[in-house]
């Protein structure tokens, strides 16, 4: 008995044998197939609508899960996802693994599974030329009659050409007009495409959007082996400004709908978990070119969490930031297209919009702060 109480397994003992999948699985099905399989996120309370869970393998080759609708802390790896679900301490989570596993500390260790394939290059990678090939290809399509249906749900979405036009985007009239290499986005049916460009108005990533997900995300990315998503996507103004305020939008189409308007914008990509990489980024740019923050969030739980970490991270260095939350569960493009005078609330204040510019503010506007 004393042996028993020092013996321990490692960590690895214990991921080595553990299938994630089949732990996700048992939280609830799984949309997709293959590595674009997703889950709906395991935290208590977290309704994701949309099963925005992933799963990757570390370069330890460790499997690990992340939901991309959540908070920062919605992700971790088999423990991780038995304490949350569970709502049990680290060696509870421990022990049940062991046990699923069949490990007996009186007996050698089962087999371990296969280890997979780390899914996620260690380090930034460039973008993958195939990536400028198919960017270019859809801004050619979205002015060509087969991207007539992409413009037209553009334009309702209240996007000018000359914007457009300014930020590259484009249509992919999906796999069966379009032929693509390995990576890109698979083309399941008419998307609009919304490239990530550099300050410099360089493309760096793109995002694919359908227009119809038939039960699917909405959004597809490249595969990572084709370019590191840089979690920034400037916009490119289709008129020069001489506004001295950012703003920091959820997604690439509400900073373009705030460029046309004629406000210097950038988007989030992955808004809802904001990490130290962007704080840094927009510290560095809005000190060097005086620039005020504004962060305009989406109308709802996700949104209002997502300005909480933004705020908190700037505040931890020294820079403040206004949050703006569109009235009556819009997110920007859609305030813009209800109210076209929407951007002159970020200098007057109304009742109908929450704006404020500090934790205390934040709550009292029914921010709920980590």
């Amino acid at each position: 008995m004393h042996a028993r109480t020092q013996k321990r397994w490692s960590i690895t003992d214990i991921l080595d044998r553990t299938d994630l999948a089949a732990l996700l699985d048992e939280q609830g099905a799984a949309q997709g197939q293959g590595h674009r399989r997703r889950w709906h996120c395991p935290v208590p309370d977290h309704h994701d609508h949309h099963a925005s869970v992933t799963m990757a393998t570390d370069a330890h080759g460790h499997e690990r899960w992340r939901c991309w609708s959540g908070d920062d802390t919605h992700r971790g790896d088999a423990i991780d996802l038995i304490m949350i679900t569970q709502r049990t301490d680290r060696a509870a989570a421990i022990e049940h693994l062991a046990q699923r596993a069949g490990l007996n500390l009186d007996e050698p260790l089962p087999t371990p599974r296969p280890r997979p394939v780390p899914t996620r290059p260690v380090g930034p990678v460039p973008l993958h030329e195939s990536v400028h090939r198919y960017v270019a290809a859809c801004e050619n399509v979205l002015w060509s009659r087969a991207g007539q249906p992409v413009l037209a749900w553009l334009h309702e979405r209240g996007l000018n050409d000359e914007t457009l036009r300014a930020n590259s985007v484009g249509a992919d009239p999906g796999r069966r007009l379009m032929q693509r290499s390995g990576g890109l986005p698979v083309g399941r049916s008419l998307a609009a495409t919304f490239p990530a460009l550099t300050l410099t108005g360089d493309v760096a990533y793109v995002q694919t959007r359908y227009l119809e997900p038939a039960g699917g995300p909405k959004y597809e990315n490249p595969a990572s082996r084709l370019g590191t998503n840089p979690r920034l996507a400037w916009t490119t103004p289709a008129q020069s400004t001489q506004n001295k305020r950012l703003l920091v939008c959820e997604g690439i189409p509400d900073a373009l709908t705030a460029a046309q308007h004629g406000l210097l914008s950038v988007a989030v990509l992955g808004a809802q978990a904001p990490d130290a990489r962007v704080a840094d980024t927009l510290v560095e740019h809005c000190s060097g070119q005086r620039l005020d923050l504004v962060a305009v969030i989406d109308n709802d739980d996700a949104g209002r969490a997502w300005g909480a970490r933004l705020h908190d991270l700037l505040a931890e260095r020294d820079t403040p930031l206004t949050v703006v939350e569109p009235p009556n569960g819009l997110d920007l493009n859609a305030w813009a297209l209800t109210q076209p005078a929407w951007s002159r609330t970020l200098d007057t204040p109304s009742t109908d919009v929450g704006l404020t510019s500090d934790r205390h503010d934040m709550e009292s506007i029914g921010l709920e702060l980590p």
